[in-house]
C-alpha cells in the first residue's frame, strides 16, 4: 500500500522525499470491463514491469468497477492516471466540440468529474487526473477557459491529487486553424495555469505521415472508406523511409530523421514543449507513445532507443500505447502490443539503465 500522495517540486514528481519516475502503459478499457478481467489486466501490466496505468473514466463509468481497479492497483503498487473525458468520443455519450468546451461540459461532465474526484480524493494510488484526452478546438480560449473552470471546481473538494490535461504536444494540438499546430505558445499558456501540476505530451512521430494522421482522423469520424484510402496511401509514402529505418536499425541500432518530415517536425516541437515544462518547473510525462506493429521485431529496438532518449532528457515518465492484455483496449491503428511482443525484457533493461 502506498504511504504518500504524489506531489511535485522543481519539475519533478515526488513520492514523499524521493523522486518518482516511471514507465507505464495505456489500457483505456480497464475500468469498463468486468472487475475480474481488469484484475488480470493489472496483474499482467505489473508482470511486464509497468509502474503506471492510464485509462478512461468517463461519465457513465460504474463506480464499483472504478473502486475495484483502485483497490487492485493499491495491492500491486501500481499508480494510476484516470482520464475524465476524450475529445474523440469513444466510450462516452457527450459530443466534444467548441460548444461543449464553452458550455456543454457543464451539463454532464462537470458533475461526473466533481463526484469521482471528490469520492476518491484519499486514494494514494492515483498519480494524477487528466481533465480530457487530446483536446482540440477552433478557438484556444475555449479549451483554456474550460480547463481553468474545471480546475477551480475540483480544488474545492480535492486538494490531494495532481491535475493535468492529456495534450498531444509536438505538432498535434489544434487550438485554432491547422497552422495553430505550429504555435507552441498556446501549449505554454495552457500549462501556465497554476492549477495544472504536470505537462502531458503524446508522441506518435516515428511512423507518422500526413496520410497516416488523416487515416486516424477519418476513422475517428466514422469515415471508414476515406480511412482505408489514407491507410493505403500511407503505406506507399512510408515504403522507402521504412526501408531506411530497417537498414539503420539492423546495422546501427539507430534511425536518422529526414528534415521537414512529420517525424522531424513533431520531435522538434516536442523538444520545445519539454523546455516549456522545465521553464515552468512542472514535471513532463509522455502520456502516450506508439510504434507500429509492422516494424516487427525491430519495434522493440525503437522502443528502447526512444525511451532511453526521453529518460535521458529528464522526462519523468513514459506510457506506451496500447497494452492489449486479455484482448482488451484494442488499438485500431496498428500501435497495440500484448504479452507476446517481448516488451518485458525491454522494460527491464531500461529500468536498470535509469535506476527506476
Amino acid at each position: 500500500m502506498f504511504q504518500n500522495h504524489i506531489t511535485t517540486s522543481d519539475g519533478k514528481f515526488l513520492d514523499g522525499e524521493n523522486e518518482f519516475r516511471f514507465i507505464g502503459c495505456n489500457m483505456y478499457e480497464l475500468a469498463n470491463v468486468d472487475p475480474s478481467i481488469a484484475e488480470k489486466m493489472l496483474l499482467s501490466a505489473k508482470d511486464q514491469g509497468f509502474d503506471v496505468i492510464r485509462f478512461w473514466t468517463f461519465d457513465g463509468i460504474k463506480i464499483n468497477n472504478l473502486k475495484s481497479v483502485f483497490d487492485t492497483a493499491a495491492k500491486l503498487n501500481l499508480r494510476l492516471i484516470p482520464v475524465l473525458a476524450d475529445n474523440w468520443g469513444y466510450l462516452q455519450t457527450d459530443v466534444i466540440n467548441d460548444e461543449w468546451y464553452l458550455n456543454g461540459y457543464k451539463k454532464n461532465y462537470i458533475k461526473h468529474t466533481l463526484d469521482i474526484t471528490a469520492e476518491f480524493s484519499d486514494r494514494k494510488e492515483i498519480l494524477l487526473w487528466e481533465l480530457i484526452n487530446e483536446p482540440a478546438s477552433d478557438d484556444f480560449d475555449c479549451v483554456y477557459n474550460f480547463a481553468k473552470d474545471v480546475i477551480n471546481h475540483i480544488r474545492k473538494n480535492n486538494s490531494s491529487h495532481l491535475l493535468s490535461v492529456g495534450t498531444i504536444g509536438g505538432i498535434g494540438d489544434k487550438f485554432g486553424n491547422e497552422f495553430s499546430r505550429l504555435n507552441s505558445s498556446y501549449f505554454k499558456k495552457l500549462y501556465s495555469l497554476p492549477g495544472l501540476d504536470a505537462v502531458s505530451i503524446h508522441d506518435y512521430s516515428f511512423n507518422s505521415t500526413i496520410a497516416e494522421r488523416l487515416d486516424i482522423h477519418q476513422r475517428f469520424k466514422g469515415k471508414n472508406t476515406s480511412s482505408v484510402i489514407m491507410k493505403n496511401l500511407d503505406k506507399i509514402i512510408n515504403f522507402f523511409p521504412e526501408m531506411i529505418d530497417r537498414f539503420t536499425l539492423k546495422n546501427y541500432q539507430d534511425v536518422y530523421d529526414i528534415p521537414l518530415t512529420i517525424r522531424s517536425l513533431w520531435q522538434r516541437y516536442i523538444s520545445k514543449n519539454i523546455q516549456t515544462a522545465k521553464a515552468l518547473k512542472k514535471p513532463v510525462y509522455i502520456g502516450e507513445i506508439g510504434f507500429k506493429k509492422r516494424m516487427g521485431v525491430l519495434r522493440n529496438t525503437v522502443i528502447e532507443k526512444e525511451f532511453n532518449k526521453y529518460l535521458d532528457s529528464e522526462v519523468s515518465g513514459i506510457l506506451l500505447w496500447s497494452f492489449e492484455s486479455e484482448s482488451m483496449s484494442k488499438d485500431g491503428h496498428g500501435y497495440g502490443f500484448d504479452e507476446s511482443d517481448g516488451i518485458k525484457e525491454v522494460i527491464e533493461r531500461i529500468k536498470i539503465k535509469h535506476r527506476l
